[in-house]
């Protein structure tokens, strides 16, 4: 289930992304770096969002997720598949972050118990592990799979729904 203090925050972001990406086509700059730099802190992989997903899209995001809010409407999967995305990516750079300047004698015990105490998300060694060697060496992959083994869906269908493309299938398993 997802709060609807949470799904608030996501409507935010997405009134955010629309006005973005509004600005962006009417006068053809981009937002200033602290604009965007606060926004992907707050919504890790939101960035993404605003380079791809249509903006018609955007908007009804933001529809859908007010009515969610306000109780005119159910939760989607990809309102609470995205609440969870932010937070397990938000983990995961924290975990990065934290292996990087690990010291040596730092197990990844130590590095799970040191992010659980700092993130919403349940980190544990098995999320370290992942997270120190990514599948294909990419981040969003780790954090597409645990996704997929959390919600029983497979990571592709979860990645579309989240960040639809032209292209289907951006997320390939190998």
């Amino acid at each position: 289930m997802i709060a609807a203090d949470e799904l608030l925050a996501l409507a935010r972001k997405y009134l955010t992304l629309a006005t973005l990406r509004r600005d962006r086509q009417q006068s053809g700059t981009l937002a200033p770096r602290a604009v965007l730099r606060a926004l992907a802190r707050e919504f890790p992989g939101a960035l993404r969002e605003l380079d791809t997903v249509p903006l018609d899209e955007i908007d009804r995001r933001v529809r859908a997720l007010s009515e969610a809010a306000h109780g005119r409407s159910e939760p989607e999967p990809w309102m609470v598949w995205m609440a969870a995305y932010h937070s397990t990516m938000k983990a995961a750079l924290l975990v990065r972050a934290r292996l990087i300047k690990r010291v040596p004698w730092e197990t990844e015990k130590m590095v799970a118990a040191w992010a659980a105490d700092k993130s919403t998300f349940p980190v544990d060694e098995a999320f370290v592990r992942a997270i120190a060697r990514p599948p294909g060496g990419r981040l969003n992959r780790a954090v597409f799979e645990r996704l997929g083994a959390e919600f029983g869906v497979d990571p592709d269908e979860i990645w579309e729904a989240l960040f639809p493309s032209r292209r289907p299938g951006r997320f390939v398993k190998r």
